[in-house]
C-alpha cells in the first residue's frame, strides 16, 4: 500500500485526498495499482485467504481488545474500500469484480464451514465475523447504491453485535477462566439475565427481523442480487444456514443441558462461578441492545446519511 502511495504522489503530484479520489488515472495505471492498494485491505478485513490472524489475534487479546478489533478496527478495511478504491480506481474495480466474486463466494462458505469445527469462544465469533465481512466486500463491489448502503450498514451493524458478544464471552471468562465451548452447560438456571441479553445478540447475529443485522443483510442481497445473477448464490445460502446453525448451537450447549464433565461440575459447585451479570455489565451491554433494536426499527435515520456519503464520494462508480 505505500508502494502504491508513493507512485500516486508521483504520479498525481500531492497527495491531497481530493487530488486523489479524482486523479482520471488511465485504465492501464489503474490495473497496476488496484493490487497494490486492495491487498491491504483484504488483509485488514481480513478476508480469504488473509483471514487466519484474526482468530489467533482474538484468543490472545482481552475483552476490551478483542471489542475494539471486532466492532471497529476490522471496519478499517470496508472503509478504505468504499473511500479510495472504489472512487480512485473505478474501471480497474470493475476489470477485478469476478475476483472479488470468487473471493467472497469460496471465503464466505468456507469460513463458515471453519466456524463449525472451532471449540472456543472466540474463535467462533471471529469466524462468524469473518463471515459477515465476506458478505461486505461482495455487497461493496456490486456498484450500485442499495449495495453499498447495505456494505456500510452492516459494518455498522456488526460493530455493535460482535462487540456486545465478546463482552458476554468476556463476561464468562471473568467468572470461570474458560474458553471452551464445552465445558459450560445450564447457564439459564443460574444466568438468566446474561442468557437472555446473549440470546437476543445471537439473534441479531444471524440477521433476525427487527434488528439492524436483519436490515443491512437485506440490503446487501438486495444489491448483489441487481448485479450478479450466477449460480454463486448457493454459496451464500449454505453459508447463512450455516451461520445460523452454528450461532445456535453455540448458544444452546452452553445455556441448557446438565453440567456432565468434571469440569462442569466443580464449576457448579463454586459459589462465585455461576453468578450472573452486575449493574455495569449489564448497563453496556443494554446500551448496545437499544442501539440494535433502535436502528433496525428507524433504519432511516442512518441510510439517508450513509447515501448522502455515498453518492458523494462514488458518483462516478455508481453512474
Amino acid at each position: 500500500m505505500l508502494l502504491g502511495i508513493i507512485i500516486l504522489i508521483f504520479e498525481i503530484g500531492n497527495s491531497g485526498i481530493i487530488s486523489l479520489i479524482n486523479p482520471n488515472l488511465i485504465f492501464k495505471k489503474q490495473i497496476f495499482l488496484w493490487p497494490l492498494l486492495i491487498l491491504s485491505f483484504l488483509i485488514k478485513i481480513p478476508v480469504f485467504p488473509f483471514h487466519l490472524w484474526l482468530p489467533e489475534a482474538h484468543v490472545e487479546a482481552s475483552t476490551i481488545g478483542s471489542v475494539f478489533l471486532a466492532a471497529i478496527l476490522l471496519k478499517l478495511g470496508g472503509f478504505g474500500i468504499i473511500k479510495f478504491i472504489l472512487p480512485l480506481l473505478p474501471f480497474a474495480s470493475l476489470y477485478f469484480t469476478p475476483l472479488i466474486e470468487i473471493i467472497s463466494c469460496v471465503g464466505f462458505f468456507y469460513c463458515s464451514i471453519g466456524a463449525l469445527r472451532q471449540l472456543d469462544f472466540k474463535k467462533i465469533v471471529a469466524y462468524s465475523s469473518i463471515v459477515h465481512m465476506h458478505l461486505v466486500l461482495f455487497a461493496l463491489f456490486s456498484f450500485n447504491l442499495k449495495g453499498l448502503v447495505g456494505a456500510v450498514l452492516m459494518m455498522i451493524a456488526h460493530g455493535f453485535t460482535s462487540a456486545g458478544i465478546f463482552f458476554c464471552l468476556g463476561c464468562l471468562y471473568e467468572r470461570f477462566s474458560i474458553r471452551e465451548v464445552f465445558h459450560l452447560r445450564s447457564l439459564v438456571t443460574t444466568m438468566p439475565i446474561f442468557t437472555t441479553i446473549f440470546f437476543i445478540l445471537i439473534l441479531s447475529n444471524i440477521g433476525f427481523p427487527g434488528t439492524i443485522n436483519f436490515i443491512s443483510e437485506f440490503l446487501c442481497l438486495t444489491g448483489i442480487f441487481l448485479t450478479f445473477k450466477s449460480l454463486n448464490f448457493i454459496f451464500i445460502f449454505l453459508g447463512l444456514a450455516i451461520n445460523t446453525y452454528y450461532n445456535f448451537w453455540f448458544f444452546n450447549r452452553i445455556s441448557f443441558g446438565i453440567p456432565k464433565n468434571i469440569i462442569s461440575i466443580k464449576l457448579w459447585e463454586h459459589p462465585l462461578g455461576y453468578q450472573d451479570i452486575n449493574k455495569r455489565e449489564f448497563f453496556i451491554l443494554s446500551y448496545l441492545l437499544f442501539l440494535i433494536i433502535f436502528f433496525g426499527f428507524y433504519p432511516g435515520i442512518l441510510i439517508y446519511n450513509l447515501e448522502t456519503f455515498i453518492i458523494f464520494t462514488n458518483i462516478r462508480i455508481l453512474n
